[in-house]
């Protein structure tokens, strides 16, 4: 199940990214058995994710640090096959990320926005 910061997090993508996004998905459909072939639209959307996602921007510099010691504690456990040992590691970043997510974001559903338009 995708949760709240996973969903705003893909809408953004999709918002700020959309061809790569779509181009990147279609590639994917297309190529189930063979995922190199989306190598490079794959390299694409992520350009995109990191120059253009507010969000992403926003956990990027504010959960950078934490995600570098996830990413470490994954490739030093990933051998020896104890990689639940990152697991707080990956809470904290999620923690972090929700945190920042959403910052400067309209969090309101949209027909209460609309009510205030009238």
């Amino acid at each position: 199940m995708m949760s709240q910061l996973d969903q705003f997090i893909m809408e953004d993508v999709a918002r700020y990214c959309p061809r790569e996004f779509v181009e990147y998905h279609k590639c994917v459909s297309s190529n189930r058995d063979d995922m190199e072939k989306c190598t490079f639209r794959q390299r694409d959307l992520s350009r995109c994710i990191q120059g253009k996602v507010p969000s992403v921007k926003r956990v990027m510099e504010k959960c950078g640090s934490l995600m570098q010691n996830y990413e470490k504690c994954v490739r030093e456990n990933m051998d020896t096959r104890t990689v639940n040992n990152c697991v707080p590691l990956l809470e904290q970043m999620r923690s972090c990320a929700s945190e920042h997510a959403l910052q400067g974001t309209i969090t309101r559903p949209i027909n209460e926005m609309v009510k205030d338009e009238d």
